[in-house]
């Protein structure tokens, strides 16, 4: 079958059309899945809550459980992600106000020698966290777990929206 030349643009136009389509789902429904895997892998992950992380610039490690008593945010960030600083900005106002929280910020997809570039955040605990965002197959960051005193999941948040590091926080903490 062959078309004719003024069939020919209707039917490109229609393809283009219909391929966009398919792109644009395709790329919400592997969104989605990405979501629903990663919150899948951190309600049946047994070694999330005691799988050692190392400290940055140190030979120490600690885990998520060694936390207990304590509610606990990990972050996973990266240095050269503006968003990732303006999430862990957020979480510094909160802990400033409610010295309740302790927050491992796990460093992914950096070079451990670009930390001092970062600014401090006073009482956040570094960590090489790129085993662990690797293992729970994270699809993104900023990303963040929140556990409660008891280290069980209270929630966990991927990328970055405004005051999802202030705002959110205070709705599950100041409860």
């Amino acid at each position: 079958m062959r078309l004719e030349q003024k069939q020919f643009v209707p039917f490109m136009i229609a393809v283009a059309v219909i391929t966009m389509l398919v792109i644009v789902f395709s790329s919400f429904n592997f969104e989605r899945k990405q979501r629903t895997r990663f919150n899948e892998n951190i309600a049946t992950s047994d070694s999330l809550k005691t799988m050692p992380l190392r400290i940055l610039n140190s030979s120490d490690s600690t885990s998520v459980a060694g936390q207990k008593g304590n509610s606990t945010l990990l972050v996973f960030w990266a240095s050269w992600s503006e968003k990732s600083t303006t999430m862990l900005d957020e979480i510094q106002k909160y802990t400033l106000e409610n010295d309740t929280l302790i927050v491992l910020a796990g460093l992914v997809k950096d070079a451990e020698e670009s930390l001092p570039e970062v600014p401090e955040y006073p009482g956040f605990t570094y960590l090489d966290g790129t085993h662990l965002f690797n293992h729970l197959k994270v699809p993104g960051f900023p990303s963040y777990i929140l556990f409660d005193e008891e280290s069980n999941i209270v929630t966990s948040q991927i990328g970055y929206e405004k005051g999802v590091g202030y705002d959110s926080l205070k709705v599950y903490l100041d409860e």
